[in-house]
Parts: structure tokens; C-alpha cells; sequence
């Protein structure tokens, strides 16, 4: 409320000269143009009185006596002149005429005055008096001042051009105010060569400025000075064009010129006086800003200005924009500290819930948040409360979940050796059936035994102690070996009783030294050699074992055959996750153990393979880590799979 009060007071501030601007010039053209409607009413009205028919036998009366007194005077050179008869008496019919003319338009006329041929005057209304009857005019028909019966000479040309039957004179000075004095030719008859006489007439311009004055909105009612202090808050100015003040809202100033009244207007009064239109603003006498839209009067020589005051417009703007400003000020401050009271209760239930969760952060589940409203808080308290019940009931199931997680896992290398184990036993039981008589055999079926009770005893020690062998939760026991001999024992007892089946190339080096845990790398090499074995099956096949350097600080090793392959499919979404699996028999765990292995010494698996061509798995394994490292000392590079 408070901006938009203050981006309105800015507005009409802004908007308030124009309109101020707009109106006056309006206010100049209705002025200038009601006057000039004015003079043609008035003017009209002289035409139709000069055309009654009573004035018309009065000034052809006039004409027949002059015509017999000049008979006489032929005749008779001596007497008075019977056409300066001053006890001619007015007849009554124009003595009706005439007043009820004037009468009619009293505020318009000074004065009317009739004149013969000659210029001698014959009657001329003095004033308005008061009758029993009413209203009455006064007469007179001797004693008439020259000056109130003078023509304008052009008259008597009337006739010879017909269309002229009004002059005006330019403004004078008159008592009553400014004036203009018309004559206009009487005829009488057909007779029109030559006007019988004339009607002088004095109009009154301040009757029409009021008028026009009393009929414009802006100026219907000034403010009237009841002390030199105060200034209205709209005038009207007329201007002749030596710069004298013909009309003003303040009568006292009517004759003055504008240099010794207005000094302050006078850039106005130049332009009004060069007959411009436009509008102008100056500073008032007491300072104050106006604003003047000026315009001329057509055919008397006078120009018209409507002033309307901006600074008196712009207080009342400011009176009642302050008012709006201070309203919303105190509704603004009102309303602040009402804002105020309530942040500072919601920031105390906030403080309270903001305390109870960093309780509930530190480890306190059994934190009760109590908030005795019912706003937005008491929903947040209670959001929390339920976090915490919630997640006490979370860690209770995520523990008994990582309890079951890790007998899985668990179980899930331990059958996975178990199995390879009954593999192994398998494989030499079935070689005993045929082998047995030799003694070659026997010796190696011994040694093969033997090694498998040392592996079935190392299953049972590991089931003694699961946190040990969980994969990443202990430190390992890593030693640097050479790999080969390793791969070549694995490789002589997975492949020593199915030799004749399958071709079996081997490119290592002479030594390869890694910083592994040596029981579990070989089981890993050992899953590979026997998925790579079970997957050529009894059709036979190659088997490819390689070993190598494969950087500065990596060794890798890698197991290839030419068995049924896998779909890409498969490597993309179901590859080393337990319980997938290719095989017609086995349970998927393989795999999924061995990169558990891998990755808890720090390594990575690389995988191609193609459906019906072969498989490839390459093992990369660092070479030079301490036994005091953490099974993985950086992020081991993304799995690679390929198909070729």
C-alpha cells in the first residue's frame, strides 16, 4: 500500500501539468470562441433593429420636412431652420421599439444613438430607469454630446456597397469598461443609394467575457481575493495588442498595462500580443507556478488567456497524496509489527524444532519435539518425530539386514569352494576307476587328496571365523608371490584328468610377482580354468592361460575359451551378479566371488566374450602394494567388455 501510495502521488505529479495544460487551452478556445458567437449574436440583433419599420418613417419624416423647409428657404432667405427643430418630439413607436430593444439586451448596450444624413443626432438612449410600471428607458433628444453621435464616415457609402451594413471600431476605454461602437446604416423605402441615417451603438465587451467567463467550467467560479494573499485558482485575461489589459478576473487591473500590473506576464503578453496560440507557464507574485493557454479573438483586435494555478492544483495533490502516503505508512507499521510478534513466536517454535532435530542428528532417536500450536511447526514437529520413529525402526531392520547380507555373502564363498572342492574329488574318483593300477597314478591320486583335505579343513576354519573372511571388513594378509608357479599348479590339477579333450596353451613369463593373499587368488584362477573347462564340455576346445606385466605397478593374468560364450545382453545386466549363471547346473556364485576377491585386493576384471566363439576374462591386479594398505588405495578403472 505504502508504494503504491507513493507511486501514484509520483504519477500525478507527473500528469498533473499536462492535464493542467490541456485544460486551460481548452478553457482559451471556448472563451475566444463564445466571444466571437457572442459578437455575431449582437451584431445580428443591430441588423434586425435597423430594419424595423418605425425607424424607417421616422428618418423619412425627417427627410420630407427637411426637403419643404429647403422649398421655403428658396423662397424665404430668412428664419430659423425648420431641420433643427429641437422640439421635435420622438415618436411613440420608436420610442417602443428601441426600449424594448434595450431592454432586451441591457447587459450588452451602453447606449444607442440615431443620427439623420447629415451626422446631426436625433435621439439617444441615456439609461434604465425605475417606473411604477417597471423597467423604463430614458430618452434623450437635445443636449447630445457630439461624441456620443459621431458616425463612422464610411456609413454614408452604405449604399453604393450593399453588402456593408455594420462597422466596428476598435476597442475604447469607457467608464463601464471596454467597448466596442457600431454604425449601422438606416434605409428607408426602396431607396438605397444613400442611407437616410445611421444607429450608433456602444457594446459593452465585458458583458461578453463574463458570459463566456460564467459558461466555462474551469472559470465558472473563480476564487474571489479577500485578502492580498490570496490568488485564485483560475483567471481570465484579455490583452489588446499594445499589451493593456482589457479584461481580468480582478476588476482593479481592467486598463492597466501589463509591464506596471503583471510584470510577471509579460513573456505571455508577447505572444498574445504577436496574435499566437499556445500555452505558456510564468511565475505568479508570490511565486507560485502558473500555467497559460492564450488564443485571439477574431475581428476586434484582442486575444484571450486562460490561466490556471499549478502549484494551488498540486497542494491539493499533495494534501491528498500525503494523506494516502501517511494512512499507509501507519498501516505499514501497523502491520510490521504485527509481522514482527508473530516471526517472533514462530521463530521460538522453530528454535524448539530446530533443537530437537539436531538432537535426533546427534544419534538421541527417542527425542520427543513438542509444539503446542497447530501452525506449519506443529507439522514440522510432527514430521520429525515420525522421522524418528521411523528411522529407529530403519537401523533396527538395516542391522539385522547386514547380519543377514553377510552370512549370505559368506555362504555364498564358502559353498562356491565347497563346490569347486567336490569338483576336484569328483574328477579324481572317476580317473581312479580307470587309473588305478597304475602306480604313477595312485601316487599323484595321494597327493591330489591330500590337497583337497587341506582345502576342506581351510573351508572349516574360515566358517569358524566369518568376520575374517568377509570380503573389505578386515585387513588382508598380503604377501608378495610369484604367480606362475600358482597358475601352473592350479592348471596341472583342474585340467590333469581331461588333457586328452582339450588343447591348453599357456604364454607367461618366467616370474610374476603380485602382492595378493595367495589362497584366495588361486581360487579365483582356479573358478576361471574350471567355467572355461565346463563351458567347451565334452566337445573339447582350446584353452588359452596368459600372464604378464600390464603397467609399471599392474600384473594381469587372463583365461580364454572357445566355448558357448554370452550375449551381450547378459554381460551387461546379469555378468558377476549372484545366482546368474550360464551353465545348465551351478548356482552363479562363482563370479560373483571371484570379483569380490579381486576387488577387495584392488583389482579389476575385463570381460569379452561372443555367443559360440568364446569367452575371455583378464584379471588386473597391482604388483607392488604394501601389506599395509587398504584392499583398494584408488578407484579401480571401469570394467571393460567386449565381444570379438
Amino acid at each position: 500500500m505504502l508504494l503504491l501510495s507513493i507511486v501514484n502521488y509520483l504519477n500525478g505529479m507527473r500528469t498533473i501539468e499536462n492535464l493542467l495544460r490541456d485544460e486551460t487551452q481548452a478553457g482559451a478556445a471556448r472563451i475566444a470562441r463564445d466571444t466571437e458567437d457572442a459578437l455575431r449574436d449582437r451584431e445580428s440583433n443591430l441588423v434586425q433593429l435597423v430594419r424595423l419599420p418605425s425607424l424607417a418613417d421616422f428618418l423619412r419624416s425627417r427627410e420630407a420636412r427637411g426637403a419643404a423647409t429647403a422649398q421655403n428657404n428658396r423662397g424665404q432667405r430668412t428664419g430659423p431652420d425648420p431641420s433643427a427643430d429641437e422640439t421635435l418630439d420622438l415618436p411613440i413607436d420608436v420610442r417602443a421599439d428601441v426600449r424594448a430593444f434595450f431592454l432586451n439586451y441591457k447587459a450588452y448596450y451602453a447606449a444607442i444613438t440615431c443620427v439623420d444624413a447629415a451626422g446631426r443626432p436625433l435621439f439617444r438612449t441615456v439609461n434604465i430607469i425605475s417606473t411604477p410600471g417597471g423597467m423604463d428607458v430614458r430618452f434623450e433628444t437635445k443636449g447630445i454630446e457630439p461624441s456620443e453621435a459621431r458616425a463612422d464616415p464610411a456609413v454614408w457609402m452604405a449604399g453604393k456597397r450593399a453588402p456593408l451594413l455594420l462597422l466596428r471600431s476598435p476597442v475604447t476605454r469607457e467608464p463601464f469598461g471596454p467597448s466596442v461602437r457600431y454604425t449601422v446604416p438606416i434605409f428607408t423605402g426602396e431607396n438605397r443609394d444613400a442611407p437616410a441615417g445611421a444607429l450608433v451603438v456602444k457594446l459593452k465587451l465585458n458583458a461578453l467575457f463574463e458570459e463566456a467567463q460564467r459558461n466555462d467550467a474551469m472559470l465558472a467560479s473563480p476564487v474571489t481575493r479577500e485578502n492580498a494573499s490570496l490568488e485564485p485558482t483560475s483567471i481570465l485575461v484579455v490583452l489588446d495588442r499594445a499589451g493593456t489589459i482589457i479584461y481580468h478576473t480582478d476588476d482593479a487591473l481592467i486598463y492597466n498595462s501589463i509591464a506596471g500590473a503583471m510584470p510577471f506576464f509579460k513573456t505571455v503578453a508577447d505572444k498574445m500580443a504577436d496574435g499566437a496560440v499556445g500555452s505558456d507557464s510564468y511565475s505568479g507574485r508570490d511565486g507560485s507556478r502558473w500555467l497559460a493557454a492564450y488564443q485571439p479573438v477574431g475581428g476586434i483586435g484582442l486575444s484571450v488567456a486562460v490561466a490556471g494555478n499549478y502549484t494551488s492544483a498540486v497542494k491539493q495533490l499533495q494534501r491528498a497524496g500525503l494523506a494516502g502516503i501517511t494512512l499507509s505508512l501507519f498501516t505499514a507499521l501497523l502491520a510490521a509489527a504485527l509481522l514482527i510478534l508473530l516471526l517472533k513466536r514462530t521463530t521460538r517454535r522453530i528454535e524448539t524444532v530446530a533443537e530437537g532435530a539436531a538432537a535426533i542428528a546427534a544419534g538421541d532417536l527417542d527425542q520427543r519435539i513438542q509444539v503446542g500450536t497447530n501452525d506449519e511447526t506443529r507439522v514440522l514437529a510432527d514430521s520429525f518425530n515420525l522421522m524418528s520413529d521411523r528411522l529407529r525402526e530403519h537401523i533396527a531392520r538395516e542391522a539385522e539386514s547386514r547380519q543377514f547380507e553377510a552370512f549370505t555373502r559368506l555362504s555364498a564363498m564358502l559353498t562356491h569352494d565347497l563346490k569347486n572342492a567336490i569338483t576336484s574329488l569328483s574328477m579324481l574318483v572317476g580317473n581312479m576307476e580307470r587309473q588305478f593300477h597304475r602306480a604313477e597314478f595312485r601316487a599323484d591320486a595321494v597327493a591330489s587328496l591330500r590337497e583337497a583335505t587341506d582345502k576342506l579343513r581351510g573351508l572349516v576354519a574360515r566358517l569358524s571365523e566369518p568376520v575374517k573372511n568377509l570380503s573389505g571388513e578386515h585387513e588382508r594378509d598380503l604377501r608378495a608371490i610369484d604367480l606362475v608357479p600358482v597358475i601352473n599348479r592350479v592348471l596341472a590339477a583342474t585340467t590333469r584328468s581331461s588333457s586328452a579333450l582339450y588343447e591348453i596353451e599357456t604364454r607367461m613369463p618366467a616370474a610374476l610377482i603380485a602382492s595378493v593373499e595367495p589362497e584366495r587368488i588361486e581360487g579365483v584362477i582356479e573358478n576361471l580354468i574350471i567355467n572355461a573347462l565346463e563351458a567347451m564340455g565334452t566337445r573339447g576346445g582350446c584353452l588359452t592361460v596368459e600372464a604378464g606385466p600390464a603397467s609399471d605397478t599392474q600384473i594381469f593374468f587372463s583365461v580364454a575359451d572357445t566355448g558357448v560364450g554370452m550375449s551381450e545382453d547378459f554381460l551387461r545386466t546379469r555378468l558377476f551378479h549372484a545366482f546368474a549363471t550360464t551353465k545348465n547346473r551351478g548356482i552363479g556364485l562363482g563370479l560373483y566371488t571371484c570379483r569380490e576377491i579381486v576387488e577387495a585386493h584392488g583389482g579389476f576384471f575385463e570381460v569379452e566374450s561372443k555367443p559360440n566363439i568364446g569367452t575371455r576374462f583378464r584379471v588386473v591386479l597391482p604388483s607392488n602394494a604394501s601389506p599395509s594398505e587398504p584392499r583398494a588405495t584408488a578407484e579401480p578403472p571401469p570394467q571393460t567388455v567386449a565381444t570379438r
